[in-house]
């Protein structure tokens, strides 16, 4: 009796005092040991957002992070959480200061996490997928975000929105003629399905995009400087030689958004069309045939399938709610830092919130040193 006594407190140690070893995405079951362990609020300000490596706009190649806005706004902080993979990073690792993406900059998703009801039951069952389902559908949406995010953070950030005296030449019949000063691509990200563009003064852009012959072409003046183009499938390439500043000219394509921060508030309020699984969306957890930490693309099986409300989660402009994204303090220093583990909790266990069956798991398994 007594060897099973300490026994049970030796396991009971251990689960408390390290890390856990299951993998992102994974739920908890009723004999995993980091059943019942304390959960603690993440700071005020937790968001979730992407980082545009190729063409404006949020696609299937940039990878998302849980940002735990401690210290860095806008720009991609240790300890953030990868939702996605990138390079030899698996979704669930945490950002390191060696990592490529550090001090990346960082763009809101708007962005709710809810639940696929695969059996059709009145609860959320062990079976049933988890998403983070996004709503940036309106085709200014990154200069709207970024913009407001540069104000948010008191700097001009990643982008530099300016007015101009006109574009000699044309685009596809749009009549805005802001540029945004960028940082040229230097190399050493690998990223599946872009392309890097080069102009004439040897300024290279990395794209999510099929380049339409690839070679620059002059388009007109602007304040005084030479313009080239170079045209691509989803959209037309323009860069102000000499200087950092570009143009991207999307096509304008789908419709406004269906789902406004108000109405997130109540789940009747939305959309049955806005809760349908969206292309990029990304899967928490596994389903049946995909693994967590992937996008949806389309055709995939679970696209278009109805989301259940009210939100787990919400991390949207206003109307915000991050309280089910709680962490179990490894090290008990009372801050959310790298040896911690992340969970959606829910549901909560107690009115303080404890790790319970069907909880997901937001981090993977860390090294014993972020180093």
């Amino acid at each position: 009796m007594i060897r099973v006594f300490l026994l049970a407190i030796l396991i009971l140690m251990s689960s408390t005092a390290y890390g856990s070893d299951y993998g992102f995405g994974t739920k908890v079951m009723s004999t995993d040991l980091d059943l019942g362990r304390p959960l603690f609020c993440t700071p005020a300000g937790t968001m979730v957002g992407f980082w545009d490596v190729g063409t404006p706009g949020y696609d299937e190649n940039d990878p998302v992070y849980l940002h735990i806005a401690r210290f860095c706004a806008g720009l991609i902080d240790a300890n953030d959480i990868r939702l996605t993979g990138i390079d030899n990073h698996s979704p669930g690792s945490k950002v390191t200061f060696s990592d490529v993406d550090m001090n990346k900059p960082l763009t809101l998703l708007p962005s709710t996490i809810n639940f696929l009801n695969i059996h059709g039951s009145q609860a959320y069952d062990l079976e049933d997928p988890v998403y983070l389902h996004q709503y940036n559908c309106e085709p200014n949406y990154m200069t709207t975000a970024m913009t407001v995010q540069g104000q948010a953070s008191g700097q001009n950030g990643f982008a530099l929105f300016v007015g101009g005296s006109g574009l000699v030449g044309g685009s596809r019949g749009s009549q805005r003629d802001d540029f945004k000063e960028q940082i040229p691509y230097r190399g050493g990200l690998s990223v599946p399905r872009t392309s890097c563009i080069e102009f004439t003064d040897g300024y290279k852009m990395l794209v999510t995009d099929y380049v339409v012959g690839g070679i620059p072409q002059v388009a007109g003046i602007w304040r005084g400087l030479v313009v080239e183009v170079i045209h691509g499938v989803k959209a037309d390439y323009y860069h102000v030689l000499d200087t950092w500043y570009v143009k991207i000219d999307s096509v304008r394509t789908g419709g406004p958004c269906l789902l406004v921060d108000g109405a997130a508030n109540s789940g009747s309020a939305i959309s049955s069309q806005a809760l349908l699984i969206r292309t990029n969306d990304v899967r928490l957890n596994a389903t049946p045939s995909m693994l967590p930490g992937t996008k949806v693309v389309n055709f995939d099986p679970d696209q278009n399938k109805l989301l259940e409300s009210p939100a787990f989660a919400r991390f949207l402009s206003s109307g915000s709610d991050t309280a089910r994204i709680r962490f179990f303090d490894v090290n008990g220093n009372s801050i959310y830092d790298y040896p911690d583990d992340m969970y959606l909790n829910y549901p909560s266990g107690t009115a303080s919130g404890i790790v319970t069956v069907n909880n997901v798991r937001l981090s993977g398994p860390v090294n014993a040193s972020p180093i």
